[in-house]
């Protein structure tokens, strides 16, 4: 989720406790602040892109990283309003922090929500990255909570009433994709398009090959994109021998492996994150040189866009 949508539904939530505003309120202050803190890691972008996007929605983003920094956070809150109690200021952050992850495990990137016991990103790829519908919900309860509380139920019905409208819709296109695909699919990702509010896009993979493509929300028409070969079990294997292929599988379970040959024996491979489609391009990807006894000599990995490069070791 982007800043603003995170700091809105921070501040919504932290105005149940209690009166006063944000500024007068230690408890609210706090649950704004722990509804941003987790994306304090963006500190590591000072090393790089690569550095960045390997640490995003890690441990900042658990249940334990998430205490440490409510933690920190409260001990600040306290000096600042002297006489508070450390562990409501602490609670509430808590909640803001928990507000923010799991927004984030509601679209398809995730977080490490059990770091260090399980070190996978959990997403359930329900909802956009930037959701018009959870602003207009959050700020209605935010202004009216305080007029009538029926305004709260209210509002916070129609936004699970659409989370419900849209877990449906994807398990209908789901079923209409399984019969519209011309290869057996063994299995098959839908995730929230970044190309249309109404959209979803799919990944369907095959012994044989990957189908990528759009469907529509509202009429179930399928918009195919790309039809990808299945790279050989060794080709994988030799990727995946590298610390840029381990680290991009961790990045996405969503990629796909093309090789080139290139003069003098030699062969680049390229892995492209299949998650994310924009301006008729994914965004993500990453490269691999290897020499004629098929041993890596470069590796770059490509965030955002091909033309961006970060030197990783192979």
């Amino acid at each position: 989720m982007d800043p603003i949508t995170h700091a809105l539904v921070g501040m919504t939530v932290g105005s149940f406790s209690g009166g006063g505003s944000v500024l007068s309120n230690p408890m609210a202050l706090g649950c704004l602040i722990g509804s941003v803190i987790p994306d304090g890691d963006i500190i590591m972008q000072y090393k790089g892109d690569y550095a960045y996007l390997k640490s995003h929605r890690g441990a900042s983003h658990s249940l334990l990283g998430m205490a440490v920094l409510s933690a920190a956070a409260a001990f600040l809150i306290q000096m600042l309003f002297q006489g508070s109690g450390f562990w409501s200021i602490f609670l509430w952050t808590y909640i803001g922090c928990l507000t923010h992850v799991g927004l984030d495990v509601f679209n398809s990137y995730g977080a490490k929500l059990l770091w260090p016991i399980w070190n996978k990103k959990i997403g359930t790829g329900l909802m956009l990255s930037f959701d018009p519908f959870l602003i207009a919900a959050t700020a209605a309860v935010y202004w009216l909570h305080a007029v009538n509380p029926l305004y709260t139920i209210l509002s916070s019905g129609a936004f699970a009433v659409y989370l419900l409208f849209r877990l449906i819709q994807k398990v209908r296109i789901r079923s209409a994709l399984v019969r519209t695909i011309e290869f057996p699919v063994y299995r098959l990702v839908l995730l929230p398009s970044m190309n249309g509010f109404f959209s979803w896009d799919f990944i369907a993979y095959g012994e044989e090959e990957i189908a990528t493509g759009k469907c529509s929300m509202i009429n179930s028409k399928t918009e195919l994109r790309d039809r990808l070969t299945q790279s050989d079990d060794w080709m994988r294997d030799l990727v995946m021998d590298t610390e840029l292929g381990r680290f991009f599988h961790e990045f996405t379970k969503e990629y796909h492996i093309s090789f080139e040959k290139l003069e003098n024996g030699r062969i680049k491979a390229t892995m492209t994150d299949l998650r994310y489609y924009i301006n008729n391009r994914y965004m993500h990807h990453a490269t691999i040189h290897f020499d004629q006894e098929l041993k890596p000599t470069e590796g770059l990995f490509h965030p955002y866009n091909m033309n961006r490069k970060a030197k990783v070791p192979v």
